[in-house]
């Protein structure tokens, strides 16, 4: 990935948060996978987290160890502040995933269309070394991309498209899939963009 820092900071600076293309209102799959996946007591990750409203959903539910990581320090900002009152269940990371090292592992992985924009392989790579180190044995990876008849760019920027067949094979032998579903999301500008979601469990070894 580029340094997208300040590129995603001008997204978040130039558009109104319920303007960007992936708004929703209430989380949808990732947050009822999430719910049916892991205890709110699990350690969870948002990677991307944006403003996503995903953390707000996930703490009316109970959750209490969400960790979110942002490129934009204007998205992230936003939410700390929306956050405020539970800030001490959740942690903030304003970095790139690809520098990421935390202190803790994570019972469950969401990515919602972050993974996509790694368009160069050595940065997929170094993302799923991250995914297998600070994923637990036997925890999940949830993650959506655009499919094959969805965008082939975003935000300016281009992305790779990933079906079943495409993500299983790059993840190798680590992961089991265990289920996988498309959505039509509904753009703010009135168009639909096809996601595929993915859920992954890792396998013991």
């Amino acid at each position: 990935m580029t340094d997208t820092f300040s590129h995603w900071d001008n997204v978040y600076k130039t558009k109104g948060h319920d303007q960007v293309s992936w708004h929703q209102s209430h989380s949808t799959i990732s947050f009822d996978w999430i719910l049916a996946s892991v205890k709110p007591t699990d350690s969870i990750i948002d990677v991307g987290c944006g403003v996503s409203i995903l953390a707000d959903n996930l703490l009316t539910e109970g959750f209490n160890d969400i960790s979110l990581l942002e490129l934009s320090t204007e998205a992230l900002n936003t939410l700390k502040l929306r956050l405020k009152k539970s800030e001490k269940k959740l942690s903030f990371y304003n970095e790139n995933v690809l520098d990421f090292q935390p202190n803790n592992t994570f019972k469950l992985w969401h990515d919602r269309a972050v993974f996509h924009f790694l368009t160069d392989p050595k940065d997929q790579q170094t993302y799923l070394q991250k995914l297998d180190q600070y994923l637990e044995k036997e925890g999940f990876f949830l993650l959506s991309t655009f499919s094959p008849d969805g965008p082939k760019e975003c935000s300016n920027l281009d992305i790779v498209q990933y079906d079943e067949a495409k993500i299983v094979q790059l993840l190798g032998g680590k992961f089991e899939l265990i289920k996988t579903v498309n959505e039509k999301h509904p753009h703010p500008n009135g168009s639909i963009q096809s996601f595929n979601y993915f859920l992954f469990k890792k396998k013991h070894d």
